[in-house]
Formats: C-alpha cells, structure tokens, sequence
C-alpha cells in the first residue's frame, strides 16, 4: 500500500505529476476534444484527491487514476451524445515529426486516418486500445483500470485491432 507523505496535499501533487498526461491521452483518445479532455483530467483528480483514502492498494494506483478518468470520459460522452469531431480538429492535434513538407502533409494524412479510424471504435474498445497499445499497460493493468477481466481485456483488445485493420485496410496494401 502507498505509502502518504505528511503533507495534506503532497500525494495528489505527485500523482498528478507522475500521471496526468497519461490520464490526458486516455481522456483525449475517447472524446476527442482536448478542452473536455483536460477538464476530464481535472474532474478525475478532484476525485482521485476527495477519494484517496478509499484506495484499497490492491492494484497499481495508476490504474486507479484509469479507471476513474475512463468513467469522467464516458460521463461526457453521454452528455455530449458522442458527436462528431471534425477534421479540422483532428488536424490541430497532430505534431509532425521531420520538417519537410511532404513528410508533414503524409504524417498529417497517417494520423489523421488512424485517429478517425480509432475514434470509430466503440468508446471501450477505444479505451482498451489505448491503455493497452498507446500507453502500454499490462492486460491485468487495464483489466483493473476498466473493471473488466482480463480475459475480456484481451477479447476487447482483439476486436478493437481487427476493426483497425479493416478500417485500414486500403492504406496498408
């Protein structure tokens, strides 16, 4: 179990600091809209502070931190009736890697058609493929952030990756 430091407010500080930008990409990857992703990531340390002394220490508090930020996004798409983003947008949220025109305007393109084939995906297979392909985590560890088993996990996980491939498809002949 963590152990807490005497300051009140050192341990969410820490957490934030260790794990927000990952809460962020999970946030991001389901709503796609960075403004609600980052109050998502607000909403979900708010929580996570009010809620500290409810964590039992029997997984990594990451996933924790996960499995709340996961709920806070699925929150908003309800509100929000899952609509839409625009091109426009996904545009914006593409960093190009080289400086060359061409490899800008073919990443742009690349990322953009993953992105839209990813926001495609039902908001679990999204949150699964994220945890598990984008940030890593351990099947166990993203069982544990979404309240599933593990064996679901990977079946999710499968799905998610079969409907990429197939969304995809043109683009990797």
């Amino acid at each position: 179990m963590m152990t807490l430091p005497k300051t009140k407010n050192q341990p969410i500080v820490e957490l934030f600091d260790r794990h927000a930008d990952a809460v962020f990409t999970l946030a991001y990857r389901i709503v796609y809209d960075r403004n609600l992703a980052e109050d998502i990531v607000q909403e979900t340390f708010l929580a996570a502070m009010q809620n500290l002394h409810t964590w039992r220490g029997d997984g990594p508090i990451a996933a924790w931190l996960y499995r709340i930020g996961y709920r806070n996004a699925i929150a908003q798409l309800r509100k929000r009736h899952d609509t839409p983003v625009d091109d426009e947008t996904l545009q914006r949220s593409i960093q190009p890697t080289m400086d060359t025109p061409e490899h800008r305007t073919v990443a742009n393109e690349l990322a953009a058609t993953i992105d839209s084939a990813i926001l495609g995906l039902p908001p679990l297979l999204r949150a699964v493929l994220v945890l598990r392909d984008v940030e890593e985590l351990s099947t166990r560890d993203v069982a544990s952030a979404l309240g599933l088993s593990e064996s679901a996990v990977k079946m999710r996980l499968t799905r998610a990756r079969m409907a990429l491939r197939a969304d995809l498809r043109r683009y990797l002949s």
